[in-house]
C-alpha cells in the first residue's frame, strides 16, 4: 500500500493552479459530487488550540460511539499477555492519546512505559486530533482536489509529495492537511500507481518477471495504441473492472473520491465492484447497489462473500480484470481460503496490501504456507515490501 511520508509540499506548488479546474470537497462525508458554489463562512466548532479530547468526552457523538466500540470489541494488551482466562475490554483511556487502552489504571500504569516507547501512544494521540480537526468546522481548503489531468502534464507516483505537486493539489504547509488528503486518496492512488504506466513499479524495482506480464496485459486496453484525444470523441472501449474485495472503508468513500482515479486515465473506462459483508453499512437498505457515475466510471456493491459470487461475474480476462485485497487478514480468519481458490482460478492479478510491514509479512506467510502444501497455486507479482 501506499504510504505516507514524511514531507511538506513545496510552496512554490500554487503556480500551476490557473490551467486546473478545482473541485470542492465540502463534505467528505457527502456521496454527493461537489460543485463550485460559494461556500459560507461560520465559525469553527473548535479551534486548533483545542484539539485534543478524550473519545468518551468528545464534541461529537461519532466520537464518543467509537469509544463505546473500542470498549465492546477491543482488548486490553495486560490482559492479553496474562495466562488467565479473564480477558477484560478497556475502558480506562490514556490521558495522553484519549484512546481506551487499557482495563483499569492498574493495568494501565503496568503497561505504560510499553505504551509509549512503542510509539502507540503518539500515533493515537495523532489520529485523536486529526478526527477533530475533520469536524472542527475549520474551511478544509486542503479538499479543493484537481479535476482532469493535462494531457501533455505528466504524473509522478514516486510518493505522496511528488504525487500531489505534479498532481496539482493545494500547497499544503503542514502534516496534518497531508494526512487529511493521503487518508481519503489512499485506495484509489493505491490502484492507480499499480495500473499506471508511470507507476512506481518496474523492474527494477519489486516487479517480477510474471508481474510484468500482468500489468503489460492490463495497460494494452488502458492505453489503447489509437485513440482519440478528445475525450467527448473518445469511442467506448473494453471496460477495466476492478474487484475490492472484503471491502469496508474504501466502499464508504465519497464516489468523487474514486474520480481522482478516474482523471489519471482519461480514456478509459472503470467498472468497480465493492464485495463484501461489510461493504454496505448496516445491510442500509436504501444504500445504492449500483450506480453510474459518470461516463467513465461505474460502481456495484453486494455484502456477499466474494466464492457466493464468483460465478455471476464470470467469464474473467487478465487483460480487462484486476483484483484487490485492501488489509484483508487472511492470516487471521479461515473464512478467505475459498475465495482465494475461486480467485486463483480466474489467472487474473490480485494485489494484496497490509497495515504495515508486520501485519504483511503474515499475509504473506499465511499464503506462502498454503503454497507450501500444494493449496495454492500462484507467481508472485510484486515482492512483498512497504
Amino acid at each position: 500500500m501506499i504510504v505516507r511520508h514524511n514531507f511538506l509540499v513545496r510552496n512554490n506548488f500554487n503556480t500551476r493552479l490557473n490551467i486546473r479546474t478545482y473541485i470542492s470537497l465540502k463534505s467528505i462525508f457527502s456521496r454527493q459530487n461537489s460543485t463550485l458554489k460559494p461556500i459560507s463562512i461560520t465559525k469553527p466548532i473548535l479551534s486548533q488550540d483545542n484539539l485534543f479530547h478524550s473519545l468518551s468526552e468528545s464534541p461529537f457523538e461519532d466520537l464518543r460511539h467509537r469509544y463505546k466500540q473500542i470498549c465492546v470489541y477491543g482488548s486490553c494488551p495486560v490482559c492479553l499477555s496474562q495466562d488467565n482466562e479473564v480477558k477484560n475490554k478497556p475502558k480506562y483511556e490514556c490521558p495522553d492519546c484519549g484512546y481506551p487502552t487499557h482495563c483499569s489504571l492498574e493495568h494501565y500504569l503496568q503497561d505504560k512505559e510499553q505504551h509509549k516507547n512503542s510509539g502507540t501512544c503518539s500515533m493515537l494521540r495523532q489520529a485523536n486530533e486529526d478526527e477533530h480537526d475533520l469536524r472542527s468546522g475549520r474551511t478544509m481548503i486542503e479538499f479543493d482536489f484537481p479535476s482532469s489531468q493535462p494531457l501533455d502534464e505528466q504524473v509522478n507516483m514516486l510518493n505522496w509529495d511528488l504525487f500531489f505537486y505534479t498532481r496539482g493539489f493545494p500547497s499544503m504547509d503542514n502534516d496534518r492537511s497531508v494526512r487529511h488528503v493521503s487518508k481519503l486518496l489512499t485506495y484509489p492512488i493505491t490502484i492507480a500507481s499499480i495500473l499506471h504506466e508511470y507507476g512506481p513499479y518496474n523492474i527494477k524495482n519489486r516487479l517480477t518477471d510474471e508481474g510484468l506480464k500482468s500489468l503489460t496485459a492490463l495497460r494494452t486496453i488502458i492505453y489503447p495504441k489509437i485513440i482519440s484525444h478528445d475525450i467527448k470523441t473518445q469511442k467506448p472501449t473494453e471496460i477495466i473492472r476492478i474487484f475490492v474485495l472484503g471491502a469496508r472503508a474504501e466502499s464508504l468513500l465519497p464516489l468523487h473520491i474514486y474520480s481522482q482515479l478516474s482523471y489519471l486515465f482519461p480514456f478509459t473506462y472503470f467498472h468497480i465492484y465493492f464485495i463484501g459483508p461489510e461493504s454496505i453499512p448496516g445491510n442500509n437498505k436504501k444504500f445504492p447497489t449500483h450506480s453510474n457515475y459518470t461516463p467513465q466510471l461505474s460502481f456495484t456493491w453486494t455484502t456477499s462473500f466474494y466464492h457466493d459470487y464468483h460465478d455471476s461475474l464470470t467469464p474473467f480476462d487478465p487483460y480487462t480484470d484486476v483484483f484487490f485485497l485492501f488489509s484483508p487478514g487472511i492470516s487471521q480468519t479461515n473464512t478467505w481460503h475459498d475465495t482465494i481458490i475461486k480467485l486463483l482460478q480466474t489467472k487474473c492479478a490480485i494485489f494484496i496490501t497490509g497495515f504495515d510491514q508486520e501485519d504483511l509479512h503474515s499475509e504473506v506467510s499465511a499464503i506462502e504456507e498454503k503454497g507450501e502444501k500444494g493449496e495454492y497455486e500462484l507467481d508472485w507479482l510484486l515482492r512483498p515490501e512497504e
